[in-house]
């Protein structure tokens, strides 16, 4: 039996850090494999994109490496740079409870039977059939803690792949700084991790039957109570720390998934007569859209353009998906830094009408904001400092609705224009990204722009480059970082592709 187990724990031959990644022969996507964390589906799902056909031995694909395609040692770089490298996490209490039943507590071809044998002797697990929760839950005390040990080095067996923390895992591979996907949310999550590159993966994620899920006879809920759950969780403490930090990372994307049922519609600014739809937010090309669209409609330039937002707009209308893939439907983001620095300079420290003086007030109050026509870039770098820490307390005690649309993340207004495929585009390309998405369909577009009177763009006293020290730089990070990903990706995909990628 020793020897049996000494097979089975033969150490694989040493890879480097890039071999470690699965690739394809279609698309620079690279996957590092995590063993009881959808690794069966995914290297299934990777034979299909590569071949489009299901791999004859799917649910044992693990015995078939050599029909996957690996990365190449000489890869680190591109790995690292590529926006589409990643790993898939899970809940290390699903995981913990997956392992009992499916390789120790389970007796099928291809669970572990020296295993399951060896700890019925070592710990006396019980493998009685048919046992009841609470035999399973005290099979599981006896598990977790075997595990705490044999992971820490304690037992006369080595560590297998299949209960080796995920986190070892990663940390094999972690000068390439792979993304990390959830399993639990791996069905909405990676068609907007890939979908860029791969435009076929939902109907490519739909035909792949092969996923190695098992029926349990309990649920997590019947078998975990918090005892185990603490005993789990600290046996596993850096993959729960992992797991939670790629949930909150995901979690802002939440909304962007649902199917777009057929009569659902979202709420646009169009042109009567011209197939132009857009959804604006503040601070990223607002008035100069709505003054756009607005001498579209009307053949003049509204006449008091910096006010078109309380006294006057374009028509606004409420679409359904396929009615926005008829026409040029879209939504603008901007650099995040860019969009702050813009804020500052135009609402806050500026003093015209469409200023905000209250916050103003209040940031001298409470936070030692520094008026003057004379500031030193010191001084208004402090005032970033003050203005960024108000906004953090607004984001955090606020609701989205809630919140300012000027300093709330732009991903909270684009979110449904996501779902609804709407064209995203860049603010510091805006112009020439729309004339090419509207493809000659949109009769004057190229004159309005031009005869647009004003682009809402005020003279800023110190470029993004001067005024944001690496402080503000990491503080608006903490604050928009999902914007920041969001403006990359679509970044990315205009300078890859020269297309609007879809999200």
């Amino acid at each position: 039996m020793i020897k049996g187990l000494v097979q089975k724990f033969r150490k694989p031959e040493r890879r480097t850090q890039a071999q470690r990644m699965l690739t394809l022969r279609s698309a620079p996507v690279y996957y590092l494999p995590i063993t009881k964390s959808g690794s069966t589906y995914l290297k299934n799902l990777f034979y299909y994109l590569d071949h489009a056909e299901e791999h004859a031995a799917g649910h044992d694909i693990h015995s078939n490496a050599i029909d996957l395609l690996r990365a190449n040692s000489g890869d680190e770089e591109a790995i690292r740079r590529s926006p589409h490298a990643f790993s898939v996490l899970r809940d290390p209490v699903d995981r913990f409870i997956s392992l009992y039943f499916d390789k120790i507590y389970g007796d099928g071809p291809r669970n572990f039977p020296d295993v399951r044998t060896y700890l019925a002797t070592e710990i006396g697990l019980n493998l009685t059939p048919d046992l009841n929760a609470l035999d399973h839950r005290q099979n599981c005390y006896l598990l977790i803690d075997w595990l705490a040990l044999n992971l820490a080095f304690k037992t006369d067996q080595p560590v297998n792949h299949h209960w080796r923390r995920q986190s070892s895992r990663l940390q094999r591979v972690k000068a390439l700084d792979v993304a990390h996907l959830t399993l639990e949310g791996l069905n909405w999550q990676l068609p907007l991790f890939l979908g860029e590159v791969l435009p076929n993966i939902e109907e490519a994620m739909a035909a792949v039957s092969a996923d190695n899920r098992t029926e349990k006879p309990y649920s997590r809920a019947d078998i975990v109570d918090a005892e185990l759950l603490g005993k789990i969780e600290a046996t596993y403490a850096h993959d729960k720390t992992l797991y939670d930090q790629a949930v909150d990372r995901w979690q802002p994307w939440l909304g962007y998934h649902p199917v777009v049922t057929g009569d659902e519609k979202i709420r646009c600014l169009s042109t009567a007569g011209q197939p132009l739809n857009c959804v604006v937010t503040p601070k990223v090309g607002c008035t100069y859209l709505r003054n756009l669209l607005y001498l579209m409609e009307n053949g003049e330039a509204y006449h008091d353009p910096l006010r078109i937002h309380l006294e006057g707009s374009s028509l606004a209308t409420s679409l359904t998906k396929q009615e926005l893939a008829e026409q040029v439907s879209f939504f603008v983001v901007r650099n995040p830094t860019d969009r702050f620095v813009s804020l500052y300079f135009d609402k806050i420290y500026g003093s015209g009408d469409r200023s905000f003086h209250w916050v103003t007030n209040r940031l001298v109050r409470r936070r030692g904001f520094v008026q003057g026509p004379d500031l030193t870039i010191e001084q208004h770098q402090h005032n970033c400092i003050a203005l960024l820490g108000y906004i953090a307390r607004k984001l955090r005690i606020e609701a989205p609705a809630d919140q300012n649309p000027h300093w709330s993340a732009q991903v909270e207004t684009v979110k449904k224009a996501i779902r609804f495929d709407m064209k995203p585009l860049l603010l510091e390309d805006l112009d020439n990204q729309l004339i090419q998405i509207a493809g000659g369909r949109i009769e004057g577009l190229e004159g309005a722009m031009r005869a647009v009177p004003n682009r809402n763009t005020s003279p800023k006293l110190f470029s993004t480059a001067e005024l944001v020290t690496p402080e503000i730089a990491e503080r608006i990070s903490a604050l928009y970082g999902d914007d920041q990903a969001l403006y990359e990706r679509v970044k990315l995909g205009w300078r890859t592709t020269g297309q609007p990628p879809k999200l």
